[in-house]
């Protein structure tokens, strides 16, 4: 037991001595509570936890001003669409189907004209 002791301690010194460098970060109460209880889920400590979360976590670059320009289009195509879709209930399918193939088109060509960072994306950001 002794010798698990002083193997235990020795551990700590030699841990203590290489992490010499700290990081800040400050966060709400919530977010302080919410980290502090999944370290505590997690049966390790804060310092360790967060440690383990900023090494290990996946960071994306912010969006681009192309690529955001490039949503705000893709978004406003989503009006073109609805407009077709109103089209279709009141004069049927067949009135639209041509304006439909060429609104595919221009979406599919917004959709690649986006970085690979944006049509890659899966999940979160973080």
């Amino acid at each position: 037991m002794q010798n698990k002791i002083e193997n235990s301690v020795s551990k700590n010194k030699v841990s203590a001595r290489l992490k010499e460098k700290v990081v800040s970060v400050r966060v709400t109460t919530i977010e302080y509570l919410a980290l502090k209880k999944r370290a505590r889920d997690a049966g390790v400590s804060l310092s360790r936890f967060v440690r383990s979360a900023l090494l290990s976590a996946k960071v994306v670059q912010r969006i681009s001003k192309d690529d955001a320009d490039t949503l705000r289009k893709l978004a406003g195509e989503a009006n073109n669409l609805n407009q077709l879709a109103r089209a279709a209930n009141k004069d049927g399918f067949m009135s639209v189907a041509v304006d439909l193939t060429k609104l595919k088109g221009i979406i599919v060509e917004i959709i690649n004209s986006l970085s690979d960072d944006w049509k890659n994306l899966k999940g979160s950001r973080f």
